[in-house]
């Protein structure tokens, strides 16, 4: 076998510029950090907080570029883009002994304020081990950034690290009008993201994200 041909066999469909969406379910877990309020009638007034998890659909957009290093190695560069916000989680407030406010009184009230995030994207890079010319598997090491709500009418931009495992497999060639190949994917995605501090109070809270996907992906030849 001439070295032509040994390049030629080892050469990755999945080196070359890509895009998917994929369809799946998040779960979004709070974690709150107490204080005490800052505006009238409550200020001063310590309170501690807490909310239960927020489960989701995710629909996700991505597209990137990779490219083979080496025979057993391909690394990938993406952005993606989450289509759908997650549901929302009201928190629930304790409040210790009596308050002026009519929403707090003693022992504890919910519906204080309602969390969610919008507007969620990441950029990442994809190291990968191809399996032939048709599979892959790799790891997604990024940033992310969403919008979550800090009381008042506010949205604060917040970011953290993203760590991911997948695997990609060419179902088809594709030959009308362009020329490519379509893969289905699959992956698992784990998101930290920084803190949220209150409007209106002191203390803050953060979210940590975790999701599956399932989708479809062309490989533009």
């Amino acid at each position: 076998m001439s070295w032509i041909s040994i390049a030629a066999h080892a050469q990755s469909r999945f080196e070359d510029s890509f895009t998917q969406m994929g369809a799946g379910y998040e779960v979004l877990k709070y974690s709150f950090t107490g204080g005490t309020f800052t505006e009238d009638p409550l200020q001063g007034v310590p309170y501690t907080a807490s909310a239960s998890n927020s489960n989701s659909l995710t629909l996700s957009a991505a597209t990137g570029y990779s490219f083979l290093l080496h025979p057993n190695f391909l690394l990938g560069f993406g952005a993606e883009y989450n289509l759908v916000d997650s549901k929302s989680s009201s928190y629930t407030i304790t409040v210790p002994g009596a308050s002026a406010d009519g929403q707090f009184k003693q022992g504890s009230a919910t519906n204080w304020v309602t969390a969610i995030k919008n507007q969620d994207f990441s950029v990442y890079v994809a190291p990968g081990y191809p399996i032939g010319l048709d599979k892959l598997v790799f790891a997604k090491l990024g940033y992310a950034s969403t919008k979550m709500y800090s009381g008042g009418g506010d949205y604060d931009m917040v970011r953290g690290p993203l760590v991911g495992l997948g695997y990609k497999q060419v179902i088809a060639d594709f030959d009308w009008i362009i020329k490519g190949y379509i893969y289905g994917f699959g992956e698992a995605n784990y998101i930290k993201y920084g803190n949220v501090y209150f409007s209106g109070a002191t203390g803050s809270y953060a979210a940590s994200a975790a999701n599956v996907r399932v989708g479809l992906g062309f490989l533009w030849k």
